[in-house]
C-alpha cells in the first residue's frame, strides 16, 4: 500500500467555505472510497447530503491516515508544540487528541500545509513557516 494510498499529501492549496466542502477534502486527503452513485441510489433515497456523507465516512481510512502522520511527526518538536496545543482546545493533554482537533474544520487547511511541507521537504519545515505560524497564533 502506497503512502498516497492512506494520505494525499499532493493536494495543496485547500480552501473551504461550508461543512460539505471541507468533507469533501477530508475524503480526498484520507484517500476515503467512496461508492458509486448506483450503489447507494436506493439505500439513501431522500436522505439529506449530510446525513448520507456521515453514514459513508469511512473511519478505517481516517486512522490509517491519522496514524500514518502521528508516526510520521510524532518525534519532532514543531509538531509535539501543535499536538498540545490542538489537545488544551480540549482540556486534555493527549496528542492524539490535539492531532484530529488539528484535522478540525478550523485548522485543516493550514495543519495540511504544515505535513505537506514537512512530508515534502522536512528541511524547509520550521518555526518560520506561515501554516505553521498560523496555527499557533489561533491555537493560542
Amino acid at each position: 500500500m502506497s503512502v498516497h494510498s492512506i494520505y494525499n499529501y499532493d493536494l495543496e492549496n485547500i480552501s473551504y467555505t461550508n461543512d460539505l466542502e471541507y468533507r469533501a477534502w477530508i475524503r480526498k486527503i484520507f484517500c476515503m472510497q467512496m461508492p458509486n452513485d448506483a450503489e447507494i441510489t436506493d439505500q439513501f433515497e431522500g436522505m439529506d447530503e449530510v446525513s448520507k456523507d456521515e453514514l459513508l465516512y469511512d473511519e478505517n481510512a481516517v486512522m490509517k491516515a491519522l496514524d500514518f502522520v502521528y508516526a510520521k511527526t510524532r518525534n519532532k518538536k514543531i509538531f509535539k508544540e501543535l499536538y498540545d496545543l490542538g489537545a488544551a482546545t480540549m482540556l486534555s493533554t493527549d496528542r492524539s487528541i490535539g492531532l484530529s482537533v488539528l484535522f478540525s474544520y478550523d485548522y485543516m487547511s493550514h495543519f495540511h500545509n504544515c505535513v505537506i511541507c514537512f512530508l515534502k521537504t522536512p528541511e524547509n519545515f520550521n518555526e518560520t513557516n506561515e501554516s505553521y505560524l498560523y496555527l499557533k497564533k489561533k491555537l493560542t
